[in-house]
């Protein structure tokens, strides 16, 4: 009866089977333990037992019935298939390149191109309103695909980068892009890192600075720099000085300073004098640029004192 304790009486315990008793066969005298927690198909503990994820039954069964066509490839998916702790975590996968269409070029350099295009099937997402949860795709989804130049010809590279991508919930992070898979052009014979879409920007193809909020950076202040000559003060001092502040933004939410025409501004009162200012209230017709999290862009607010 020790193998008995090695069960949990705790609901939810993620990876050990709860044990509801024992009992014993009157024929044979064996005992038995009463257990929730093994799969109906293949009798293997669930991987989440709260969701019933079973591991063998999803993954390791489906081995046999896709390949990349390269060894090295099927291993290290196989690998990072058999990480999987959580119904949560990524499964990354093979994707055939003609699950692919709408493929719009976003960005190149001299080591890969970026590519925004829609994959048909979609990726596997856990299904919890099922009876017993199930992994169900979610089709025609937006991804990000990354062509790495001469990649077929580099392929521990590939492999490299592939790895240093986050599968565990536990480990994702908000500025690091979360990957779906690993493809291949079958014109060029280039592999293809396949990211979920959200973490490249569409106009530069960097990856967002604030990858939560779709914000880059980079555009951010190229925008500002474009409208550099749409306004001035009329001292070229006071311009660089204001333009250098600009360039210095960092975050999303960070003060855009501005030159501020006078007649912006209404109900200008007088609130305290000293020996080198005097300071006023005023309404700012237009208002200071917020960042909205709905919109992703920043928007003036608006009558601020």
């Amino acid at each position: 009866m020790l193998l008995a304790k090695t069960y949990s009486i705790e609901k939810y315990k993620l990876d050990i089977p709860e044990i509801y008793g024992i009992s014993q066969n009157p024929d044979t005298k064996d005992y038995i333990i009463i257990l929730c927690g093994f799969c109906e198909n293949c009798g293997e503990i669930y991987i989440n037992i709260y969701c019933q994820f079973c591991k063998s039954c999803y993954l390791i069964q489906n081995f046999a019935k896709w390949t990349s066509g390269n060894e090295k490839i099927d291993e290290l998916i196989q690998e990072m298939q058999l990480k999987i702790e959580k119904s949560s975590d990524i499964i990354v996968e093979w994707i055939p390149y003609n699950q692919f269409y709408i493929i719009k070029e976003i960005s190149k350099n001299n080591f890969a191109r970026l590519y925004l295009a829609i994959w048909k099937d979609g990726s596997l997402i856990y299904n919890f309103n099922k009876k017993k949860g199930i992994y169900e795709r979610s089709s025609n989804k937006e991804v990000i695909l990354k062509c790495l130049n001469n990649s077929q010809s580099v392929i521990n590279d590939l492999l490299n980068e592939v790895k240093a991508y986050p599968i565990k919930r536990s480990e994702y992070k908000y500025d690091i892009p979360k990957i779906c898979g690993i493809s291949q052009n079958p014109n060029t014979s280039e592999y293809i890192i396949v990211f979920k879409d959200g973490h490249y920007c569409k106009n530069c193809g960097k990856i967002y600075t604030k990858i939560s909020l779709e914000w880059c950076k980079l555009c951010h202040i190229n925008g500002l720099r474009q409208n550099f000559v749409n306004w001035t003060s009329g001292n070229e001092k006071i311009d660089n000085f204001i333009q250098k502040m600009q360039l210095k933004i960092n975050n999303y939410n960070d003060i855009i300073v501005e030159w501020i025409p006078y007649n912006q501004f209404n109900n200008i009162k007088e609130i305290g004098k000293g020996g080198f200012a005097t300071v006023y209230l005023a309404i700012w017709k237009d208002g200071p640029l917020d960042y909205q999290f709905d919109d992703n862009k920043h928007i003036r607010t608006p009558n601020r004192e």
